[in-house]
């Protein structure tokens, strides 16, 4: 049992292996079902778009792939990062506003209701017309 003082990760989420033939290494639950999703969206890129023959030698590389995609995922996945989390900050991170390049000429739009907007302000001005009910 895992010594931890928080009853949720009491648990531990790794398979070891059948009793009496561990694995040498450890493989978190989610993982298996995580890396079968990643699998498979490997093999459909490379038979739909890419066009890999169908051959042993490309299952091979499309499980890897798969192997090696999803060992970085789950890097950054756990517990207190679900995959929605980490999904969400990578887009953020990747749709984020950038400052300029140096040398790039940078143009600012005003909208064009904006300039409207304070002409007919400066036009019809309030100063010395009153409007409270103590005027009267």
């Amino acid at each position: 049992m895992i010594d931890n003082d928080d009853m949720l990760h009491r648990v531990d989420r790794h398979y070891l292996g059948p009793a009496g033939f561990t694995l040498p290494f450890r493989l978190r639950y989610g993982a298996v079902g995580l890396g079968t999703v990643i699998t498979v969206a490997v093999f459909v890129v490379a038979r739909a778009i890419v066009h890999v023959p169908l051959g042993f030698q490309s299952l091979v590389l499309i499980v890897a792939i798969g192997v090696v995609i999803t060992a970085k995922v789950t890097k950054y996945v756990n517990a207190d990062r679900p995959l929605r989390s980490v999904i969400t900050a990578a887009w953020n991170d990747l749709t984020a506003p950038r400052p300029p390049k140096p040398g790039q000429t940078v143009v600012l739009r005003i909208p064009a209701a904006f300039h409207t907007a304070r002409r007919t302000d400066a036009a019809t001005s309030n100063e010395g017309n009153s409007t409270d009910a103590f005027a009267a």
